[in-house]
């Protein structure tokens, strides 16, 4: 029986249209999965140090690193200041967005 791998699945899958809108739809919230546990990686901190940092629980910065919590701007700030890093919010235009729609 021939295994099959994830990352073939997923490119298999990506053709499909209603699994690339969902698949995409994801992006952002995986994108500041991916920038937390970079960040924590970096710092070379374990989920419990950084729970210590914050002064919260090891579950509930886990729970922020799976992407189960959409967290506040606030709770972000204080994940960022215990891993060393400074938060950095920026809003970019959509692409139907139009030129008097940004100027507003």
């Amino acid at each position: 029986m021939k295994r099959v791998k994830a990352d073939d699945l997923h490119k298999e899958w990506l053709r499909k249209p209603a699994y690339r809108r969902a698949y995409e739809a994801l992006e952002e919230e995986y994108a500041l999965v991916a920038a937390l546990l970079e960040a924590r990686t970096r710092a070379g901190l374990t989920q419990a140090q950084v729970a210590r940092r914050m002064k919260t629980t090891q579950t509930a910065v886990a729970r922020l690193e799976g992407g189960r919590v959409k967290p506040s701007t606030r709770t972000l700030e204080n994940y960022a200041a215990a891993t060393g890093h400074r938060l950095v919010i920026r809003l970019e235009p959509t692409a139907g967005t139009s030129k008097r729609t940004q100027r507003a």
